[in-house]
């Protein structure tokens, strides 16, 4: 007896391997298709813009933190033509770094971390960021929740920020940069 040729073997094994997906790769093709393109279709053209509406109409009805954080910015530079450079290290950017309501403001060097508390009678800007930090925090607190869905792209473009380099475990306020900007005039009063 002869024993069979194993290449014969083989030849025959890779046939039937060829004829089994030449008859059924189709069939398993469009049952994985069908559904990859319907879920597609669905999520890009159906969820996506109910997450468009959704963001306008929250954005529509929280606009007025919106407009406190742009008010912010404005106190910030305010504060910043009246505030010295870190005495430490001479950096002229600070960052807000914590606040009590209506009480004190805590602002902290960027280059060197060193603090700096100011109460509302240090001058009359601390006052007014106060009074708006409760609702700029919420809106950045907002916005770095939702970074990665449309509500925290259109915050995102609304108040020029990239929401995908802030980070959840990062203080809200890091976000606020005050920089000193009458630096010669401020020396020359020995402030």
């Amino acid at each position: 007896m002869i024993p069979a040729c194993p290449p014969i073997a083989l030849l025959q094994e890779a046939t039937s391997i060829q004829s089994f997906v030449l008859d059924v790769g189709p069939l398993v093709l469009g049952t994985i298709a069908l559904p990859s393109i319907l879920f597609f279709f669905w999520y890009f053209g159906v969820e996506l813009s109910e997450q468009r509406i959704k963001a306008k109409l929250w954005l529509g009805e929280n606009i007025g933190l919106v407009q406190r954080y742009r008010t912010l910015g404005n106190h910030l530079e305010g504060l910043g033509k009246k505030t010295t450079i870190c005495k430490n290290c001479k950096c002229d950017k600070m960052q807000l770094w914590n606040y009590q309501q209506h009480k004190l403001l805590v602002v902290r060097c960027r280059s060197c971390k060193m603090s700096y508390t100011l109460t509302k009678e240090h001058n009359e800007y601390i006052q007014l960021i106060l009074s708006e930090m409760d609702g700029t925090v919420t809106l950045v607190n907002t916005l770095i929740r939702f970074r990665y869905q449309e509500l925290g792209k259109l915050l995102g473009n609304k108040l020029a920020i990239d929401p995908s380099k802030m980070d959840a475990n990062v203080n809200p306020l890091e976000s606020y940069i005050l920089q000193q900007r009458n630096q010669l005039r401020l020396k020359k009063e020995g402030l």
